[in-house]
């Protein structure tokens, strides 16, 4: 669809593209989205979630905040998924209705990568960012499939899958900007045939006719409050304070005996979760707007369910057309009661030698990551130590941008940022070997990736922390530290009970929430 743009004329509840329209583009395309747009200024992304998605496996919500803690222009609800791509034993597994053609087994990223190939489909001018493609998890033990060498030691505790990606099929785009929302059916043409065109066409517009139906009829969502008498969810901890500052006193040495500069290590907290999913992103997208906001219902190989829901203030990649970047986050302060104070905390944020030392370790790696799938040349560093201002928090954090080398794709350009350094420590290689050793259990969902691929080559996936991995009534939220030879185990921990604080009391939170006025 190569050079295609809708109609500048399209009205409010117009369908586009027409069935002759829909005839011209699905002799060249695999996949073809078919659209509306109404006007909807009365809407929110959760109410249209509970609408129509109503937490299936293959439904998710992602949304952004601005370091001011302002709504971005765009939320996706995604409706319905055509086929999931998960993994067992380190196998790729489909489930669902799988298009014809697509490589059904070996290694996840690879099946992953033939997908993309074969469903490849150029933007249309006009249409938000994201229309279809995939949407989900990556795991933190994919780093695996790629570096073969690394041996898992530890157990696997909470059991999801290394890979669980959506292949969208229907989603919602609600244009804050516009007061508007987009309606996207996608058809995929199942056999790669040109047969059944109009009847695929048909089956897009008739599901457009249920989204919209079903928005015309919106789920109660409504205001929310706290019930007094309901039982607050306690916080277990994986390990005990004394356990973590024992593997940190021995992580402390391994880089003293030079094995590694930084060595991440994290700890999980476990609490009960009796609300549903999308009640925990409720809370936590109140309490902590951040960049990735994310509630993901996905299902593994044997349709087992579980949630990822996250508020991540950091992007492991980017990509957009042959530009990839990343964006080193490290040193922090809490935000301050007002601007002064603000600039007293900024001005000893970026005066501080270790803060200092450590962004550059891994502006330093985000350099070295890009140049393997960039042309080195073009590597550059586009913002240094800026510090931005969040919500609860400011951040020193740098931008590294670089073009794509022919034959480079947005994946190659994920598994090269994959981990992100500030979840490994470095040399990344070393400090995952030695974060394996020294944790209890395998990271699952944690230090990976969340986010989407789309089908026209681009990439925006966010680093899979300040989340909380939902799965049997359970909420796992896992939270890190970065050692070096001088840090201290009681600040280490106290750093990721800190951080795991507001993922934590978004689950409590959701608990209590109870239908406005109820108490």
């Amino acid at each position: 669809m190569s050079g295609v743009a809708l109609p500048a004329t399209l009205s409010w509840g117009e369908t586009w593209p027409s069935a002759s329209e829909f005839r011209h583009l699905a002799a060249t395309h695999r996949v073809v989205p078919v659209v509306r747009q109404l006007l909807a200024d009365g809407l929110t992304p959760v109410g249209v979630y509970r609408s129509l998605a109503q937490a299936r496996p293959g439904t998710f919500i992602l949304e952004s905040a601005a370091a001011d803690g302002t709504w971005d222009r765009y939320s996706f609800i995604g409706v319905s998924s055509r086929a999931t791509l998960t993994s067992r034993d380190g196998r790729a597994v489909w489930t669902g209705d799988v298009p014809a053609g697509l490589r059904t087994d070996g290694d996840p990223l690879e099946v992953l990568a033939d997908a993309l190939d074969q469903l490849a489909t150029d933007p249309v001018a006009g249409l938000p960012p994201l229309t279809s493609g995939f949407v989900g998890a990556i795991g933190w033990d994919a780093i695996r499939y790629w570096e073969p060498t690394l041996v898992a030691h530890a157990a696997v505790e909470v059991d999801v899958p290394d890979v669980a990606l959506c292949l969208v099929e229907d989603l919602v785009v609600v244009d804050h900007h516009g007061g508007v929302v987009w309606l996207i059916a996608n058809a995929i043409n199942g056999d790669g045939s040109d047969e059944r065109v109009d009847e695929a066409h048909a089956a897009a517009v008739a599901r457009l006719d249920a989204m919209e139906r079903g928005l015309a009829t919106p789920a109660a969502t409504g205001a929310a409050g706290l019930a007094r008498d309901a039982v607050v969810p306690q916080v277990r901890p994986r390990t005990t304070q004394e356990e973590y500052e024992r593997v940190v006193d021995v992580a402390k040495e391994r880089i003293r005996d030079g094995e590694a500069f930084q060595i991440v290590l994290s700890q999980r907290f476990d609490v009960d979760c009796p609300a549903p999913a999308i009640d925990v992103y409720r809370a936590l997208r109140s309490l902590n707007p951040s960049p990735y906001m994310y509630c993901v219902h996905l299902s593994d190989a044997d349709g087992g369910e579980f949630a990822v829901v996250g508020s991540s203030p950091e992007t492991l990649a980017q990509v957009h057309g042959d530009t990839v970047m990343t964006y080193p986050i490290a040193g922090s302060r809490p935000r301050g009661k007002d601007a002064e104070q603000d600039a007293e905390l900024q001005a000893e944020l970026l005066a501080d030698p270790k803060e200092r030392a450590e962004h550059l370790m891994l502006v330093d790696l985000g350099r070295n990551d890009l140049s393997k799938i960039s042309d080195p040349a073009t590597v550059r560093v586009s913002e240094f130590m800026d510090v931005r201002r969040f919500s609860h928090i400011m951040h020193i954090c740098s931008t590294v941008t670089a073009t794509l080398a022919p034959g480079s794709t947005a994946l190659d350009a994920l598994t090269a940022t994959f981990p992100a350094g500030t979840l490994s420590g470095a040399p990344k290689p070393r400090a995952v070997a030695i974060i394996d050793e020294l944790e209890p259990a395998r990271r699952g969902v944690y230090g990976g990736t969340v986010g989407y691929l789309d089908l026209a080559g681009n990439l925006d996936m966010a680093i899979a922390i300040r989340t909380a991995v939902i799965k049997n009534g359970t909420a796992h939220v896992q939270a890190g530290a970065g050692i070096v030879a001088d840090s201290r185990p009681s600040a280490e921990h106290a750093e990721c009970v800190n951080k795991a604080a507001a993922v934590v009391r978004a689950v409590q939170l959701a608990a209590r929430l109870t239908p406005g006025g109820a108490r």
